[in-house]
């Protein structure tokens, strides 16, 4: 999930990429898209616990496939960050979930 401390969406993104950002040292950005029921639910406090901020979050589910709806509920779910639901930062993505 985690290399050399770079979090990594790889644990909710489907294979077939043959893993190019971790083979460069990055982490995985998602660019495959999430698999078909992605545990965000899992992924998101690791990802804390890891010093993600919430607006670190919610960036990593807002790239290459910002609409795809398993990363749009991640984003979401960031975004509340489980505690308030006026923690506005991830509200500016509103819009687009709306289309």
């Amino acid at each position: 999930m985690v290399a050399h401390g770079t979090p990594c969406l790889g644990p909710v993104t489907q294979a077939g990429c043959g893993a190019i950002c971790p083979a460069y040292g990055r982490g995985c950005y998602g660019c495959f898209g999430p698999v078909a029921e992605p545990n965000t639910a899992a992924l998101i406090p690791r990802l804390r616990q890891l010093g993600m901020d919430q607006a670190g979050v919610h960036r990593v589910f807002a790239t290459f496939n910002v609409a795809a709806p398993g990363f749009r509920a991640a984003r979401d779910q960031a975004a509340g960050g489980g505690t308030d639901a006026a923690a506005g930062g991830g509200t500016a993505s509103a819009p687009e979930t709306a289309r």
